[in-house]
């Protein structure tokens, strides 16, 4: 099999999917306990290193526009590319924010604020992965 830029783009919304699931249902509770005095080092370590992990999402962004705009230009790929656009709305919106405030210091409403925009992330990376695979694995 030879790659092609719907496996590449099939690969980052399988990475991004159990990636945010991790961080919503591991990471991002975890916030919550650890302590005051060591969050900002322990935020800042986070971030740091999560950036590398979640670099893929730009390349799903970027794959689902180029399919989308190049072909075929199913619903599916209107789907996808309306999902990572959501996304990053919401990264924007909401999770870039919260992770500004925490890093100047632990804030529990700011964790679950983080927490609860969260949730979305997590179900459109889940329904993206659900529609590619049931696309992709059909007889």
């Amino acid at each position: 099999m030879h790659l092609n830029w719907i496996n590449i783009h099939d690969f980052c919304v399988t990475w991004m999917a159990a990636l945010i699931w991790l961080v919503q249902v591991l990471i991002y509770p975890n916030f919550k306990f650890i302590p005051e005095s060591e969050f900002e080092g322990f935020h800042k370590r986070h971030c740091d290193r999560i950036s590398f992990l979640v670099a893929p999402m730009f390349g799903q962004a970027f794959l689902a526009g180029l399919i989308l705009w190049q072909g075929p230009g199913t619903l599916e790929w209107v789907f996808h590319f309306a999902a990572i656009t959501s996304i990053f709305v919401i990264t924007a919106v909401h999770s870039a924010p919260a992770h500004s405030r925490l890093a100047q210091g632990k804030d529990l409403a700011t964790i679950e604020h983080l927490i609860r925009w969260n949730w979305a992330r997590t179900l459109l990376w889940s329904a993206e992965l659900a529609l590619m695979l049931g696309g992709r694995f059909e007889s």
